[in-house]
């Protein structure tokens, strides 16, 4: 019987390696700096959602260009399968290497293939097996790091940063063994494609959230895109009504809001992310206003009536003539 693969000495770190368009093995000490700091902290929002607590170490290098190796090690190794934290460092290389609007996914899967390719003839199904348990658990993993906001802007800051020091032709990222062996297809991104990696925008899709419940503190009265404040989940905010069939029945004393009032709403949540990707509330919307209540009774509001009778309207004329 074959001894166990040591996982931790097969994938065990991270190779960065930086193409210069001249001959010189040098870079300039705060833009090498920055680079990594954006690169450990994308290391360690991959880590929270893996699961693993970690410490990193670092070793630099001046050959051909200029190379730097990330080790990825569990605080307590006892606790921590080494297979999880393999994972951990093959979806660090995946989220540097995958541009902004595809999934980490194309290149973690990418990179499972050729991990099987590489070593099972030598070490066989053991080897098979321990890669698609691997694989099989990365699978719940990546659509979190996708939607991430962090990661994305800690990746976009990187190519940012390379893409304004000229001296930088192209950045290249692998898997690494003990031995400082590429054990999985280097993944290269020419300047041209460092673009591909930028966050254009500091603003991220609205969140809609039907249904949602808020208290009214105090309604506007009057016209305009005057805030309203109410209270939702707990928390004060301040939010623009912009469901003109429920402001007319507010302007016009149809709907009179009291102490403990409140409505039942389609509410919009606009964000914005800052320089380090942490997401951050900017507006409040109410879209539509399904029901309010006033003295304590819950009624429908004329919005939703409408559409509801429109829908009818349209779907009897469908019946007919369709």
């Amino acid at each position: 019987m074959s001894d166990p693969i040591d996982v931790s000495t097969t994938i065990s770190k991270l190779q960065f390696h930086y193409w210069f368009s001249d001959k010189s093995h040098t870079m300039d000490a705060l833009v090498y700096n920055k680079c990594e700091r954006e690169i450990l902290e994308l290391a360690k929002v991959v880590a929270k959602l893996c699961g693993v607590t970690i410490k990193m170490d670092t070793e630099p290098s001046g050959k051909g260009g200029l190379k730097s190796w990330l080790t990825l090690t569990a605080k307590s190794p006892k606790k921590i399968p080494a297979s999880k934290v393999a994972m951990l460092n093959l979806l660090v290389a995946s989220s540097v290497a995958t541009p902004h609007h595809d999934s980490i996914g194309k290149i973690a899967y990418l990179l499972f293939d050729r991990l099987l390719l590489e070593k099972e003839f030598s070490e066989g199904e053991q080897w098979r097996q321990m890669i698609n348990e691997i694989k099989e658990e990365a699978e719940d993993i990546i659509p979190l790091l996708d939607r991430n906001s962090v990661v994305k802007k800690r990746r976009s800051n990187f190519y940012d940063l390379l893409r304004k020091y000229p001296k930088i032709k192209s950045i290249s990222v692998a898997l690494i063994d003990n031995a400082k062996k590429i054990i999985a297809e280097e993944q290269f991104v020419v300047r041209d494609d460092f673009k591909k990696f930028i966050v254009s925008s500091n603003t991220v899709e609205p969140q809609l959230i039907e249904n949602a419940q808020i208290e009214i503190i105090s309604p506007v009265l009057v016209t305009g895109r005057h805030k309203w404040k109410g209270i939702y989940n707990g928390d004060a905010i301040s939010f623009v009504m912009k469901s003109d069939y429920f402001m007319v029945l507010v302007q016009s004393g149809k709907v009179e809001f009291k102490s403990g009032s409140g409505i039942n709403c389609t509410l919009e949540i606009e964000k914005k992310v800052n320089a380090v990707g942490v997401e951050r509330v900017i507006n409040y919307n109410i879209l539509e206003v399904a029901s309010y209540s006033e003295n304590g009774k819950t009624l429908e509001a004329v919005e939703v009536k409408s559409k509801q009778k429109q829908n009818v309207i349209s779907k009897r004329q469908l019946d007919l003539f369709g």
